[in-house]
């Protein structure tokens, strides 16, 4: 895969490892915030009792019904599972509640508390430690299965982030990843002609690089201050299928249709199934090693 390797230097002459350690601890910062603190302060959630966490999670569930399609929760009984971004934990519960041997790996310490808060209740096995994808703190070939919904295209190396995922496999086990878009509706909406040479560009050309319009960015993931993401990839199929060529296989479906303009005036399950599949903001990748 196209990586900036270790050692190597940037274009301004400082080493891409001193990029990397001012990334990380900008993701540190911005992810302590848990993703989905203002949904959970939507629906009247101020606490973290595990009645108001299940409500939490029955709306997310809810909202997002296709996860249970892309991951196979059915599947985990007994298996060592690693889930990469954390979040509220919704998903690290459902593996925990599978009867997984949970594994929780995210940059910031907040979504990680919350992880182990859920597992100590429960009595779930397994724990989460605080560390990046990119130098993720496990052997070769650990896990099952790793689950990460929504977090790699935000390390600032996505192309390193999968290939961690491919060493931390076991032979034949699989990964759910999904990462955002490039050729989404939003993506034709707000930059038609960047994304037009998206996706008539060469997938052996891509190299990881951060989303410079802060604009695009913000409309994806902001925090309570307003602010959005410090690092944000996106990826067309065709770029995602390149990326992952070192996998025995790769099945890429888009999802998710939000309710900009005219979209709000379609109920959300009818514009998922309708449209999703052809300009859904995310990309679902199932892959097997």
């Amino acid at each position: 895969m196209v990586t900036k390797g270790e050692g190597m230097m940037a274009a301004d002459g400082v080493s891409s490892d001193v990029d990397q350690n001012q990334i990380d601890e900008a993701n540190s910062a911005f992810w302590n915030e848990l993703c989905g603190t203002q949904l959970a302060q939507s629906l009247g959630i101020t606490d973290d009792s595990m009645e108001s966490l299940r409500r939490f999670d029955a709306w997310y569930m809810d909202f997002y019904p296709y996860l249970e399609t892309h991951i196979p929760f059915q599947s985990f009984s007994g298996q060592k599972v690693l889930e990469v971004g954390l979040g509220y934990g919704t998903v690290a519960q459902r593996i925990a509640d599978s009867g997984a041997i949970y594994s929780g790996l995210d940059i910031a310490a907040g979504p990680v508390d919350m992880a182990n808060r859920r597992l100590a209740t429960t009595n779930a096995e397994g724990a989460a430690v605080c560390g990046s994808i990119l130098d993720a703190p496990f052997p070769d070939a650990e896990f099952d299965y790793v689950v990460a919904i929504g977090s790699l295209h935000h390390t600032g190396a996505l192309d390193r982030a999968l290939c961690e995922v491919h060493r931390l496999l076991k032979p034949g086990g699989g990964a759910t990843v999904m990462v955002y878009n490039a050729a989404s509706y939003r993506q034709w909406a707000l930059s038609p002609l960047k994304t037009l040479r998206r996706r008539w560009s060469d997938p052996a050309r891509y190299v990881s690089h951060n989303e410079a319009d802060e604009r695009m960015r913000g409309a994806y993931d902001v925090n309570a201050a307003g602010a959005g993401a410090p690092q944000t990839e996106f990826v067309t199929r065709s770029e995602l299928t390149y990326l992952t060529r070192d996998f025995a296989s790769c099945d890429i479906v888009a999802e998710n249709i939000g309710s900009e303009s005219v979209l709000r005036f379609l109920p959300r399950p009818i514009a998922c199934r309708l449209l999703g599949p052809y300009i859904g903001l995310d990309l679902y990748c199932r892959l097997v090693k």
